[in-house]
């Protein structure tokens, strides 16, 4: 059994005994090559076997320097990495936070300027099914919510609270198919009532063939739960209904309902 493994791995002993030998030849002879000139035909019969002793003692020496800084150099750019890592994170942190800041802003200067009391929300969370539907809003019945309160942002109205927990509410967006807010076009001064379509727009029906223009603003009438004069969008579109006797106007909100993010609830007084 023995002897089958010897022959196996013979060649490698081999390479391993020669190494040695030129390796202890190197150590021998290192810097004492003045006293082998005493005996010249020794030196001349050892002198090429140190030469290649020393010449894999230096290999040898270089490999191991090599990977001695190999691995220094992994382990530093590992850290280095780890470091990049981590300042794109605390800058993309900061970075959000200053948008934050920049919109919650924004909101506290209209919340100021407008007549009635609100309580800000932030939007945690969309129907997957429906983006232009239904939103949820991380303030419910523990902090004074109920059914029916009207949800705006600096840019006009959002949409209604629908249904009310303990920790949170669902807001019914004005762009929702159910949605429906009393309007009046401010030039006209036509009320109609404004729908959702369902498509991140909405449509003013009910309206008698007046002069109603593209690019004219729509603001809630102040009939029903929403108070009057908030913007609710723009007038985009204007066509005479199946009927030929009242219009179908297509109007663009004038928040953008998929980049909510905070809103206002109007509290009841």
């Amino acid at each position: 059994m023995w002897k089958k493994r010897l022959n196996k791995y013979r060649t490698y002993l081999l390479v391993i005994a020669i190494l040695a030998v030129f390796a202890g030849l190197f150590f021998l002879f290192k810097d004492k090559e003045q006293s082998l000139g005493r005996s010249r035909a020794l030196f001349y019969v050892l002198h090429p076997l140190q030469k290649q002793a020393g010449k894999i003692g230096r290999t040898a020496i270089y490999l191991r320097d090599t990977l001695i800084n190999f691995a220094y150099l992994k382990h530093d750019n590992e850290k280095l990495k780890k470091e990049l890592s981590d300042l794109v994170y605390e800058n993309n942190q900061l970075e959000e936070k200053a948008l934050e800041n920049e919109r919650l802003k924004r909101l506290l200067d209209y919340k100021r300027k407008i007549s009635f009391k609100t309580i800000m929300t932030k939007v945690v969370g969309r129907d997957l099914n429906n983006y232009y539907g239904i939103i949820t809003v991380d303030l419910g019945g523990r902090d004074g919510v109920v059914k029916d309160m009207t949800v705006i942002a600096q840019d006009g109205v959002v949409g209604k609270i629908i249904e009310v927990y303990p920790e949170y509410s669902l807001v019914m967006l004005i762009t929702d198919y159910k949605s429906g807010i009393s309007g009046i076009i401010q030039k006209s001064r036509v009320v109609g009532t404004v729908s959702g379509a369902g498509n991140g727009k909405c449509k003013m029906v009910f309206l008698s063939a007046y002069d109603v223009k593209e690019g004219d603003s729509i603001v809630t009438s102040g009939d029903g739960k929403f108070p009057k004069g908030l913007l609710i969008g723009t007038i985009a579109g204007v066509r005479s209904a199946s009927d030929s006797m009242s219009l179908d106007i297509e109007v663009v909100p004038t928040v953008d309902v998929l980049k909510l993010e905070e809103v206002l609830i109007v509290v009841k007084e």
